[in-house]
C-alpha cells in the first residue's frame, strides 16, 4: 500500500510540475542555441537572405506561421521566442524585462548563426529589439520593419499597463508554461514603473542607416501613432510611414480584420524586395 502511495504522489508531483513548465512543442525544423549560458530557441526556413523575425510581448516563434511560407521563397527566415518567451530560457526571473538586454542575446545568436547581413521584422516588443540592434548593429541590419513599435512609454501608456491585471490565459500557458507566462505578466505590469527601456532620442534614430518601414496601427493605445510612428518616421533617414486604418496593437498583425493578412504579406514582401526604395 506504501509503494502504492508513493507513485500515486510521484504521479501527481510529475502533474503539478508539467501544468506549470509544459510549453510550446518544439517544431521540426526547430533549434536551439545557447548564447552567454542562455538557450536560445528558432526556427529555420528557406534559404537565401536572412530575414530575423522577433514576435511580440507574450508570442513567440508561431506568431509568424501565416507568413514564413511566403518569406521562405526566397529569404532564410529565423524566426526566434525571445528570451523568456515560449522554448527559450528565463532571461531574468526577477520583474524587470529589459529590451536591450534582450537585444544583446538576439545579437548573439546572430553572431552565433554567422551572420554578416540580415533583414529584421520586429511587432511591438520585438519592434523595440529591431530598434535596438539597428542602432547597436547597424552593421549587420540592411532593412527593419518596425511594427506596432514604441520609442518610449508617455504617461497614458504607463497608466494602461499599471492597471494590467489579467492573469494568463490558455493560449499564453500553452506557449510559455504557466510559470513563464506569470512572470511575463508580472514584468509586463511592471513596465510602468520602468524608466530608459526603450528611449530612443531624436539623435539616436537619426543614426539608423538601415532601409526602414514603420507600421502601426491608428488606434494603437499601447503605443499612440503620434507620439511613436510619426516620431520614427520623422527621424529615421531612410525610412517609410504605413498607418494601417482602424488598427490596434496586439492583433497581428495591426488590422481588426485577419482577412488583410494578405495585404501585410504582399507589402512587406514588396519592402524586402526592394521595391519600396526611395530614388
Amino acid at each position: 500500500m506504501y509503494a502504492k502511495f508513493l507513485n500515486s504522489l510521484f504521479i501527481f508531483i510529475f502533474f503539478v510540475v508539467s501544468i506549470g513548465t509544459a510549453q510550446e512543442a518544439v517544431s521540426s525544423n526547430g533549434k536551439f542555441a545557447t548564447i552567454n549560458g542562455l538557450k536560445i530557441y528558432y526556427e529555420e526556413s528557406g534559404t537565401g537572405t536572412p530575414v530575423v523575425l522577433l514576435h511580440h510581448y507574450f508570442a513567440t516563434a508561431s506568431q509568424w506561421k501565416s507568413y514564413v511560407p511566403e518569406l521562405a521563397k526566397k529569404y532564410k527566415v529565423i524566426a526566434v521566442d525571445l528570451p523568456g518567451h515560449g522554448r527559450s530560457d528565463y532571461m531574468d526571473t526577477t520583474k524587470v524585462f529589459l529590451h536591450k538586454k534582450a537585444t544583446e542575446y538576439i545579437i548573439g545568436l546572430i553572431d552565433f548563426l554567422k551572420l554578416d547581413s540580415i533583414y529584421l521584422m520586429g511587432a511591438s516588443s520585438g519592434g523595440v529589439i529591431t530598434l535596438y540592434l539597428a542602432t547597436l548593429r547597424p552593421d549587420l541590419v540592411k532593412r527593419a520593419i518596425v511594427i506596432g513599435g514604441f520609442i518610449y512609454r508617455p504617461k497614458q501608456v504607463r497608466e494602461i499597463v499599471a492597471g494590467w491585471n489579467k492573469n494568463p490565459d490558455a493560449n499564453e500557458i500553452a506557449a510559455h508554461g504557466k510559470e513563464k507566462a506569470m512572470l511575463l505578466h508580472k514584468q509586463f505590469t511592471y513596465f510602468s514603473q520602468l524608466y530608459g527601456d526603450p528611449s530612443f532620442t531624436p539623435d539616436v534614430l537619426s543614426a539608423i542607416s538601415a532601409k526602414t518601414l514603420i507600421i502601426h496601427g491608428d488606434n494603437d493605445q499601447l503605443a499612440p501613432t503620434t507620439l511613436n510612428a510619426l516620431e520614427m518616421y520623422k527621424y529615421i533617414p531612410n525610412s517609410n510611414l504605413w498607418i494601417v486604418p482602424n488598427g490596434g496593437h496586439f492583433c497581428f498583425p495591426p488590422y481588426l480584420d485577419p482577412k488583410n493578412e494578405t495585404d501585410f504579406i504582399k507589402r512587406t514582401m514588396e519592402f524586402f524586395n526592394g521595391n519600396w526604395d526611395k530614388k
